[in-house]
């Protein structure tokens, strides 16, 4: 046998062993990830409880879904606030739901101090606690109790008022092969997938909020909306310039916004932004 021959012989099996305990590695990884979302169950909203909160948004039909290509960002309204009425909420979640939601939130609390929320977004993969570290590095690569998990957990920018008060309201989440975390994000650059998940639900201790969302965005890691959470007025329409798709949607300077922010691939560093309003529901306290 030659020389050649035998390295490349060997360099062959040192590729198959790489690959090998790569492909080990993920599954490690994503066993240590059931595992940890398995033990969030006691505290997760129950499945009758998610159900209602799929019911209390205007239902979406194949007629009210219009293709990708048919979609053109509209022009940008100057006045503020924008002069679309909102779309309103179907029915609210009854009174007990939210208290049940608010209880589950505080329980949580009170096993993991650092959790300011819930975050759910029906028919994804989005249900999970938010928390919230003294950096944004911690909760890159730890779990809800603190222990390291390469896909780490939804969570507040520290520099965010813990009860979601400031006018931006950035949660970050890693953008996971498997599709967990914030990966379904990415999907919203779809037309179509957008209007047809065009709600959310954020959960803190005191109140629950729907989530309109009406932007889906791209943009660099070091983009101004990561420097200021104040003033809506002044950063809706810097929204509007990086925003692959823009609805219009009545909003006031008294209004919160939350944005999910994710990594996305168009360009090195790039990240998808999903951002929606915060609607209170009435029966908060």
């Amino acid at each position: 046998m030659t020389k050649k021959k035998i390295i490349r012989i060997g360099l062959a099996v040192l590729a198959a062993a790489l690959l090998a305990g790569g492909a080990v590695m993920l599954t490690k990884d994503d066993i240590s990830q059931k595992i940890k979302e398995k033990e969030l169950i006691p505290y997760m909203p129950a499945p009758i409880i998610l159900a209602e909160l799929d019911d209390a948004v205007p239902e979406v039909t194949r007629e009210d879904i219009q293709a990708e290509t048919e979609y053109v960002k509209p022009e940008y309204v100057t006045d503020f606030p924008d002069i679309t009425p909102e779309t309103p909420v179907s029915e609210e979640p009854s009174e007990n739901v939210q208290n049940e939601l608010r209880e589950t939130v505080r329980e949580m609390q009170t096993a993991y101090p650092n959790t300011v929320g819930w975050l759910y977004i029906p028919d994804t993969s989005v249900n999970y606690p938010v928390m919230q570290g003294g950096d944004n590095d911690f909760y890159l690569h730890h779990t809800y109790d603190g222990s390291w998990l390469s896909s780490g957990s939804v969570f507040l920018d520290f520099r965010c008022e813990s009860r979601f008060m400031n006018n931006l309201n950035v949660l970050y989440g890693h953008h996971m092969n498997n599709g967990s975390m914030f990966a379904g994000v990415c999907n919203f650059k779809d037309y179509g997938y957008f209007q047809a998940h065009k709600y959310g639900w954020l959960v803190t201790a005191d109140e629950v909020y729907r989530i309109d969302f009406f932007s889906a965005a791209v943009t660099d890691c070091d983009d101004e909306i990561y420097s200021g959470f104040e003033n809506t007025a002044n950063r809706i329409r810097h929204i509007y310039d990086i925003s692959q798709i823009y609805e219009p949607t009545k909003i006031s300077e008294q209004d919160r916004l939350v944005l999910l922010s994710t990594c996305s691939y168009e360009f090195e560093n790039a990240r998808t932004v999903l951002t929606g309003k915060l609607v209170r529901m009435e029966d908060g306290i």
